[in-house]
């Protein structure tokens, strides 16, 4: 646009780029650019340029970019294009191009404490001591869901409280679990607008394998769509994840063991009439339905049913067994004509099974022409993620027999495995080799080791503990020892890995994880455990950074609740918090656009702690070094040249141009004028400035106007290539340098 001692900006929006170079200027479509000679009319308008060698500094130009082809309105000429002012090649006095320079958005990323690297960065806070972090959101997101535009920050008190006996370890996991648990104050999460990651410099990536399967498919993208995908897919939830043009992406988070069939669609069938079927379709004739009852003691009789005369080949159906009489079979058929009484009869006393069938007129049904191949297409799998168990324990009164009550909690909890005692902690596993020659090759929590078979099995798992104990340890955390053919696997519970079998030769036989318990009881009671899977956790670039293991408790039992079992705590651990901004994306489609404004930004993050809070005097500071030491990873930063930035300057064209505005929430005006926006909110364009010199006549002692107007056309990254060829002709012709958005590939 213009400013102080820059010329008037005029805009002109191009849709996908769209350039014509040849032929005329006649029928220019919606968001199509032409350089015009107006010096050259032809029978399909102004001739467009497609070069400008040749053409003397006479030649009289014109920029256009063409509108929606509509009927003249009462409320103008709506189909004029847009068009700048007449101007020579000496009137051309500078180009420009402007591009994107952030291509990808960028967040506030801080980690307060332990940064990786550095152990003096570690979070430390002393028994009996509190301390406090002050974490400030500000910036467009926080107007927003406050729904003003004067109360721009959000202000969290995160406090860390040691108490004594617990570790650096468990303070952390405590504080990081209320910041999880804080909303604004219209109730929306804050994590909707914050990644937050426990720093742990103990945490290994294992556990329960798990994957992201996506879908993408040419679709509506409504619930409607949605639904016919879950449909297919009842056991795990599906979700839209992403929507670009006419194509939806849908995900599932499965376990990394179970593979997902191909979605299928079925083509629609349609009546027949009497032309042929299309070319991929069957045609199935017409006819009359009968519906037959037969004795068939649960068999399929759909080859005696369909003796039946004038039988449509293909069109017997056993529906299932009668209610009333499971030995009756139920079918349905379609004769090519309705059957008479003799008909019946000679079916009927043609054999015994026959003689027992009853058969009744349902009905006409049309002829159809039918596709029987289905459209499929297969999901794809990516990003390994990773669930856990955490354990649960419950104390009941004993019962009046044996005392043990672990019969009466399986039944009721079918689903988990209940033990009788307290889990310390612990979980052990096993894998039995068996056979006599090739490897022992095991997957553990998603690599592969590999053992060659040597002499006997005892020595083979002999060698797989010399050869990948340590590496498996560094890995997962778990000890691995032998004895005979038996690998036994030892570690955390709550970080246990997955172990599964190969074919490579010898075979593997993986044993149920035994979650190791100590038996208490007394007081005519005992305690009950279980374990419950977690929430899945993706990894980030270094298994330092982890997010909050979670689960949700079993159901009560006679109205006792399960206790969560605290997991063991690493007094050794380095501990931190690393706090990341979201993107925020409001993206609203053309119905919505005067309804919702466009955003693509993040919220901006500070922070600040260590301060004592509740200073203990018998002790040393909290932190020796005053502050926590923080670590910027990042700093926000939007994308630019963004589309639904744009809108606004869109709208200003149009004035400009048309002299009237577009119309507002009517949206059937929008449709049959055309005035829906060529720019596509969330993709990046390459502003080209042409800057032409008016000099022609005006009112005055001055005669003549000196003032330049600057025209932008605007082209979608990716889609620019035509308009700077073109651009570049007009750059050359002129004496001026070319210009270039991005480097030549």
């Amino acid at each position: 646009m213009s400013g102080i001692h820059s010329p008037i900006g005029r805009d002109l929006f191009t849709l996908n780029g769209a350039v014509r170079t040849t032929g005329g200027s006649k029928n220019l479509s919606k968001g199509e650019f032409a350089i015009i000679n107006k010096s050259k009319p032809t029978a399909n308008g102004a001739s467009v340029i497609g070069s400008f060698a040749g053409l003397p500094k006479s030649t009289i130009y014109e920029l256009r970019v063409g509108k929606a082809s509509v009927s003249e309105v009462r409320s103008g000429d709506t189909s004029t294009p847009y068009k700048s002012h007449t101007f020579t090649i000496e009137d051309v006095r500078d180009i420009r191009v402007s591009a994107p320079r952030v291509p990808n958005q960028k967040f506030d990323d801080i980690i307060i404490g332990y940064d990786g690297i550095n152990a003096d960065s570690a979070l430390i806070i002393n028994e009996g001591a509190s301390t406090v972090i002050d974490l400030l959101l500000y910036g467009d997101p926080i107007k927003f869901l406050n729904n003003s535009d004067k109360y721009g920050e959000y202000k969290v008190k995160l406090h860390l409280t040691k108490e004594v006996g617990e570790t650096d370890q468990e303070v952390v996991q405590k504080a990081v679990k209320r910041l999880l648990n804080e909303k604004l104050p219209t109730q929306v999460p804050i994590t909707d607008l914050i990644k937050v990651k426990i720093v742990d410099s103990t945490n290994v990536n294992s556990g329960n394998t798990w994957v992201f399967s996506t879908l993408t498919i040419t679709d509506g993208g409504t619930s409607n769509d949605l639904a016919l995908v879950q449909a297919q897919y009842p056991t795990y939830k599906v979700e839209l994840t992403n929507r670009v043009g006419l194509q939806s992406t849908y995900t599932i988070l499965q376990p990394s063991t179970v593979s997902l069939s191909d979605f299928s669609v079925s083509i629609p069938s349609y009546i027949k009439d009497c032309a042929s079927c299309l070319a991929g379709y069957s045609a199935f004739t017409g006819g009359i339905v009968y519906s037959v009852t037969i004795q068939d003691n649960g068999a399929d009789l759909s080859t005696t049913v369909d003796d039946l005369p004038g039988f449509v080949t293909g069109s017997v159906v056993k529906i299932g067994q009668d209610a009333t009489d499971n030995g009756r079979g139920l079918y349905s058929l379609v004769l090519d004509n309705a059957l008479t009484d003799a008909e019946i009869t000679t079916f009927l006393t043609d054999s015994a099974t026959k003689g027992t069938a009853t058969i009744k007129f349902v009905g006409i049904v049309e002829a159809v022409c039918s596709k029987s191949i289905r459209n499929t297409t297969a999901w794809v799998t990516d990003s390994n993620c990773f669930a856990s168990v955490e354990q649960y324990k419950i104390q009941l009164k004993d019962d009046n027999c044996d005392g043990s009550r672990l019969t009466e909690l399986q039944v009721a909890y079918p689903q988990l495995t209940i033990e009788e005692g307290i889990p310390d902690g612990t979980a052990v596993q096993t894998v039995t080799l068996t056979g006599s020659s090739g490897n022992a090759v095991l997957t553990i929590a998603g690599t592969n080791y590999t053992e060659a078979f040597n002499t006997n099995l005892t020595t083979t798992a002999s060698n797989f503990v010399t050869t990948h104990a340590t590496d498996i340890l560094e890995a997962t955390g778990v000890v691995v020892t032998s004895s005979g053919a038996v690998l036994t696997f030892t570690g955390v519970a709550q970080e246990f890995p997955s172990i599964v079998g190969v074919a490579g030769g010898l075979t593997e036989t993986v044993g149920a994880i035994d979650y190791v318990t100590d038996a208490t009881q007394g007081g005519c009671q005992r305690v009950y455990s279980t374990s419950v899977v977690t929430n899945v956790i993706c990894p980030d670039c270094d298994p330092i950074f982890t997010e909050m293991w979670t689960s949700t408790p079993p159901a009560d039992f006679d109205f006792i609740p399960w206790t969560l079992v605290a997991p063991v705590s690493d007094e050794n651990a380095k501990m931190g918090i690393r706090i990341t901004g979201k993107p925020f994306i409001l993206d609203p489609s053309e119905p919505l656009r005067d309804q919702m404004p466009f955003m693509e930004t993040s919220v901006r993050i500070k922070v600040a702690g260590g301060y004592i809070e509740e200073p203990n005097w018998s002790n040393e500071p909290v932190y020796e070094n005053g502050l926590f030491k923080l670590k910027l990873l990042s700093r926000a930063e939007d994308r630019d040249h963004l589309g639904g930035n744009l809108r606004y300057r869109e709208d200003m064209s149009r004035v400009y141009f048309n002299g009237i505005p577009r119309h507002r929430d009517n949206l059937v005006a929008k449709a049959l004028l055309g005035e829906e926006s060529v720019l596509d909110n969330r993709k990046q364009y390459v502003d080209y400035t042409i800057v032409i010199k008016d000099n022609k006549y005006s009112q005055g002692v001055g005669q003549s106007s000196d003032m330049g107007i600057a025209y932008i056309i605007h082209a979608e990254v990716g889609r620019h290539t035509s308009l700077e060829s073109v651009i570049n002709k007009l750059a050359s012709k002129a004496g001026l340098d070319a210009v270039q958005a991005f480097a030549n590939v």
